[in-house]
């Protein structure tokens, strides 16, 4: 089943009553995701999840993925759906009262309007400054994704890196437009909407503090939302880029002693208790 963006997700989230006291806000792939074939998410974060819904507990996944990339995955293996889902680092899912996940429709409208005219007023430019990068560095290997003529697909990581050095003149002249990458992946967007912006439309709907966030991600497009909220818990898998675990170690972060996201969850709920 194709689960086309802008549409109600099949499945239902667990049952939630009460006050919501605790968002964690979790990065999908090198982050949440394993390398299981069979189970992508790990069964343990599930029952960890179920175990944390009495402490008002409430997840979701926030990732650059489309709805339609990441439900393919996510559907067939997940005992129950995410509380929340972020998609393109901007549209936002909910839970309803019955389980169901709904897109927040004037909050996603919003970001498309204003994506498509930061699409219409990119695209020349930014091809411009590609085809110059394919002029000067031949043997990088990547390309303009089909679906989206302000995303760039790179080989692996260490391309984009160099793709990003080269464009970063450009990007530093732009007015409201700000590049979202996660490891070898890249896209311009409005600089209004980002990781960080689609979760605060989901913590507004269940009128939860940014104190009370947990953020966990592996890339720049988490570095960029972790910057935007300092009182929020953030943390990253030891196997995240050299670029967000600098910066969390600057700052205050929590950086895992493993892949996963495991670990820094216990290590959240260990200084909450403790705070408490």
């Amino acid at each position: 089943m194709v689960v086309e963006e802008g549409h109600v997700l099949p499945g239902f989230a667990l049952p939630f009553s009460g006050a919501c006291c605790w968002l964690i806000s979790l990065d999908y792939d090198e982050t949440l995701r394993s390398n299981d074939p069979q189970y992508p998410v790990p069964l343990e974060f599930y029952e960890l999840m179920r175990e944390w819904r009495s402490l008002g507990v409430r997840w979701g996944i926030n990732t650059g993925r489309t709805l339609p990339y990441l439900c393919q995955e996510l559907l067939p293996t997940a005992p129950f759906l995410p509380d929340f889902i972020c998609t393109c680092e901007r549209y936002a899912y909910v839970a309803q009262e019955d389980g169901l996940l709904h897109p927040l429709r004037e909050h996603n409208a919003r970001c498309y309007e204003h994506n498509m005219q930061v699409r219409e007023r990119m695209v020349p430019l930014l091809h411009a400054q590609l085809r110059e990068l394919r002029e000067i560095m031949p043997a990088l290997q990547w390309i303009i994704a089909p679906t989206d003529p302000l995303s760039v697909e790179a080989e692996d990581a260490a391309t984009m890196d160099a793709i990003m050095a080269f464009l970063e003149p450009f990007l530093a002249g732009l007015d409201g437009v700000a590049a979202q990458r996660a490891g070898r992946y890249m896209r311009l967007a409005d600089a209004r909407y980002c990781k960080g912006s689609a979760l605060r439309a989901v913590a507004e709907r269940w009128k939860v503090p940014s104190s009370a966030w947990v953020m966990l991600g592996d890339g720049h497009n988490d570095l960029h939302a972790f910057r935007m909220y300092p009182d929020a818990f953030r943390g990253a898998p030891s196997n995240a880029h050299a670029d967000v675990l600098a910066w969390l170690r600057e700052n205050g972060g929590y950086i895992s002693s493993t892949h996963g996201v495991m670990d820094c969850l216990h290590a959240w709920r260990g200084q909450m208790m403790t705070e408490r």
